[in-house]
């Protein structure tokens, strides 16, 4: 029999849709092409938003790696969780790439063949989705140290990391978003969060200035380097924030995090519904054969980029991503994920064992 289901938190599930909301607005920006019109030596209004609207999206991914570890270090691994995580992945990798090669817009080769398939292996620490399933694997050994780990030893441990992946990475420009010791990082003070609550942290009024400020910080350094006529066009302007590790997207993510875990909130079926298919919708607008198509053909992103309008087609284009596909997913797990696991839990209850 499957353990019963915890009910879920509708702050968290609130935050989760937030989340994927910021990750689809930067990939709005970032996957579309439209960076290459932006003109330094005269910004206008377009490019203003459009740096602004696509800052959050390793903010997002950070957030998601706090929740894990902040919910994760005191649950227990098992292998019906892994396999719900990994038929997830497998199940839109060949799905979508099928489809594209059944309509013509992909050619069926060897190495597109070999790459679909293994995918997990051949794209890990590259992509979020094949990283995150090496993090899942390595949770239970994470938790046992953690367990044996006093306050004081945790928090060294993170700031130990912080200074290698954070520190080093911002001032020296190293990228670690992909490395799963940077997951592991994360993990870790998701972890450290939940195990040691401190009451000015779990003050609304004083995380919502945490958040509040982090944001504005975040803002204000892209803002920065687009106008400073030594920096702009030469360097990123997401640079405080262009990889997991860059110390605004840490920070901005901790503090984020924070205000929503304070956020009182009664429970809301409908948001907890929608927050289930949330990595759904990640792994469908971000898969390789889809998102050319998405930003070029379908929105033609570029094509907007001097509309009057140009912000409500960008909120648009990111709402209705997000509504298409968390329909899609919701399908997927009643008509295939549900039966599958109804049939598994019957015959391989073992499955939901703790490890």
């Amino acid at each position: 029999m499957a353990a019963a289901v915890k009910q879920r938190e509708s702050n968290i599930e609130l935050f989760r849709i937030v989340l994927m909301l910021m990750i689809i607005a930067h990939h709005y920006v970032v996957n579309s092409g439209v960076e290459g019109l932006y003109d330094y030596s005269n910004v206008s209004g377009n490019q203003v938003f459009l740096e602004l609207w696509g800052w959050g999206g390793k903010v997002g991914v950070n957030c998601f790696l706090l929740v894990t570890g902040y919910f994760m270090y005191r649950g227990h691994f098992t292998w019906r969780k892994f396999l719900r995580l990994y038929l997830e992945v497998k199940f839109y990798k060949l799905a979508i790439a099928l489809i594209f090669v059944l309509a013509g817009r992909q050619a069926l080769t060897a190495g597109y063949c070999f790459n679909t398939v293994f995918n997990v292996a051949v794209f890990m620490g590259t992509t979020f989705s094949t990283t995150f399933i090496a993090l899942f694997l390595l949770v239970p050994f994470i938790n046992r140290l953690v367990g044996v780990l006093d306050r004081r030893a945790h928090a060294w441990l993170v700031m130990t990391l912080l200074l290698i992946y954070t520190l080093v990475g911002t001032f020296f420009n190293r990228n670690f978003t992909g490395d799963i010791g940077w997951f592991v990082t994360v993990y870790l003070i998701g972890a450290y969060i939940g195990r040691y609550p401190m009451a000015r942290m779990d003050s609304l009024g004083r995380t919502a200035a945490f958040a509040a400020l982090a944001v504005i910080v975040s803002l204000a350094s892209v803002m920065a380097i687009t106008f400073a006529p030594q920096l702009a066009g030469r360097m990123n302007v997401y640079y405080f924030l262009t990889d997991a590790n860059r110390i605004m997207a840490i920070v901005s993510a901790v503090a984020l995090f924070l205000f929503f875990k304070n956020l009182p909130m009664r429970h809301n079926r409908l948001i907890n519904l929608a927050a289930t298919a949330t990595f759904g919708v990640l792994l469908i607008h971000t898969h390789s054969d889809l998102s050319p198509w998405l930003w070029g053909d379908v929105l033609n992103v570029k094509g907007h980029f001097a509309d009057n309008l140009l912000w409500l087609h960008a909120i648009a284009s990111c709402a209705g991503i997000y509504l298409v596909c968390v329909i899609i997913d919701l399908l997927r797990q009643r008509l295939l994920e549900q039966p599958l696991f109804n049939w598994l839990d019957t015959r391989f209850p073992s499955l939901n064992n703790p490890h």
